[in-house]
């Protein structure tokens, strides 16, 4: 599968070698997020139904409006395959991430890198040492630019507080990354691309009494709705930003931050609850990958 996309990647990025780099698109899409505090309440230490939390103060940073895209993504391995051909096999997309799912997926295995019609959709099936490899090879392009904005720039995952404090957009203590209890707008339309559940895939544990969502097959765990923006996967700008200028701070793909082991903001595949600012998702290691997991970059200016 690596050898048949690399050849379809060689033909499909024609485009990507004559744009390059875009520093000034980069700098555009960083917005700056203000230093704050906020009350931080990791979702594993709920306990007898109560929450427990502590204040966390965070400085200020920027961060991409939006995850990074498979085009971003293809440049950079357009750029390390001849330096460094090693590393472009290392840090080449599990494709049969897609695959792992469900075996109707075979068109977005065979598809979704490489091909034209999802470059602005959001990079899947990197590990977070990719995305960590990803940041370190942005922050060397970014600071051999001479005319950058910011002249001493570290390219980096947001860590877990960072990633909290810029998605309640200003709007500290909210549910989600708009102010409000809800998940649509006043015209009916959901705010965030993420599974709607119905009654009969949810029950509670009888003996924690925690909610458990579960799927016995497709027609269970998943319908379409008519005013629902996407079925599966969404492009990386698509809903409405938050406050702070960010696009899918919830749902779409759950998010890396710098800590292993977490992600943030939940999923396409993910009922509403798990789209929540406090609530964290886990998996195994800094090699794990997944069809709905994707990351964004954000920026700190070294003193």
């Amino acid at each position: 599968m690596l050898i048949f996309n690399s050849i379809l990647l060689t033909s499909a990025t024609k485009d990507d070698k004559k744009q390059g780099f875009d520093m000034k698109a980069f700098e555009k899409s960083l917005k700056p997020i203000p230093a704050g505090s906020l009350m931080y309440a990791d979702s594993s230490w709920i306990s007898e139904g109560k929450v427990k939390g502590r204040t966390v103060n965070v400085n200020s940073f920027y961060l991409c409006d939006h995850v990074v895209t498979n085009k971003e993504y293809r440049m950079f391995l357009r750029e390390i395959r001849i330096s460094d051909p090693q590393l472009y096999t290392k840090m080449y997309p599990d494709t049969l991430a897609w695959f792992h799912h469900r075996h109707e997926y075979e068109a977005m295995t065979n598809m979704y890198f490489w091909h034209p019609g999802y470059d602005s959709y959001p990079v899947v099936g990197v590990s977070h040492q990719q995305a960590e490899c990803y940041c370190k090879w942005l922050t060397d392009k970014y600071m051999k630019d001479p005319n950058r904005k910011y002249k001493n720039a570290k390219v980096c995952l947001p860590d877990i507080y960072q990633w909290d404090w810029a998605a309640y957009g200003g709007h500290k203590g909210s549910a989600y990354p708009w102010p409000g209890p809800y998940v649509r707008n006043y015209k009916g339309q959901f705010l965030a691309n993420f599974i709607h559940t119905p009654e009969t895939a949810v029950r509670r544990f009888n003996d924690t009494g925690k909610l458990e969502f579960y799927y016995t097959n497709w027609a269970d765990g998943y319908f379409p709705d008519p005013d629902k923006n996407a079925m599966l996967i969404s492009t990386a700008i698509s809903y409405w930003p938050n406050d702070y200028g960010l696009y899918n701070m919830a749902g779409n793909v759950a998010e890396y931050v710098s800590e292993v082991g977490v992600t943030k903001g939940g999923d396409w595949n993910d009922p509403g609850y798990y789209i929540q600012i406090w609530v964290e998702e886990h998996y195994e290691n800094a090699q794990s990958t997944s069809d709905k997991v994707g990351f964004r970059v954000a920026v700190e200016e070294v003193k």
